[in-house]
């Protein structure tokens, strides 16, 4: 028995603003699902499932950015999250600006080329400075291995006073039996059944 072909729908959510996407599956209960699920919503916040037939070919998905966008549909840029339309406009501040022809990457939509230009630079420029607290890490706390880092941004900073962490490392070390955290511009902070072991190898006199 042959598989039923996968059609396009367009699912819509009401919200603060209008959120719609085009889900490919074989009947509407389905897309529905599967239209909540990348709108990040629920079942019955979905206001509209209905076919979109011209979009059948792009099975399984997804649509390209480019042809939704000359189809009216409207995207956050990826670099600056301003409102990106087709006719070369954006919206900003409640106002519309002209900023010329859009950009799209994948599945990435940028308003400018400047916009999409600072957005390589800050993501090198976190991929430097998570590099640069994996290496504050090992020196810190010889021997140790690094598990995994965050930095928010692209450059390391301490976090304010109640505020998460913006950058920290998650790491391990000889004899521990957890992960530890370094927490930039604050400190380790390990977990009671390794603290010990960790103060008798890193904060002895």
């Amino acid at each position: 028995m042959s598989e039923k072909p996968l059609k396009a729908y367009k699912v819509d959510v009401e919200s603060h603003d209008a959120f719609s996407c085009i889900v490919f599956a074989t009947n509407s209960a389905s897309a529905r699902r599967a239209g909540a699920s990348e709108l990040d919503a629920c079942w019955e916040d979905v206001e509209l499932c209905r076919r979109a037939p011209a979009y059948d070919h792009y099975a399984p998905g997804p649509v390209p950015n480019d042809v939704l966008l000359e189809d009216g549909w409207w995207f956050e840029c990826h670099g600056c999250t301003n409102t990106v339309r087709a006719d070369g406009t954006r919206v900003e501040d409640g106002s519309l600006i002209e900023c010329g022809k859009y950009i799209v990457r994948a599945q990435e939509v940028f308003c400018t080329q400047a916009c999409l230009a600072r957005h390589d630079a800050s993501k090198r420029m976190n991929v430097a400075a998570q590099a640069a607290l994996i290496e504050l890490v090992e020196t810190k706390f010889p021997g140790s291995k690094i598990d995994s880092v965050y930095v928010y941004g692209d450059k390391l900073e301490a976090s304010e006073t109640g505020l998460g962490a913006l950058s920290i490392a998650y790491f391990t070390f000889p004899g521990a039996q957890g992960l530890a955290e370094y927490r930039f511009g604050d400190g380790a902070y390990v977990s009671r059944m390794d603290l010990e072991l960790f103060e008798s190898r890193y904060c002895a006199a």
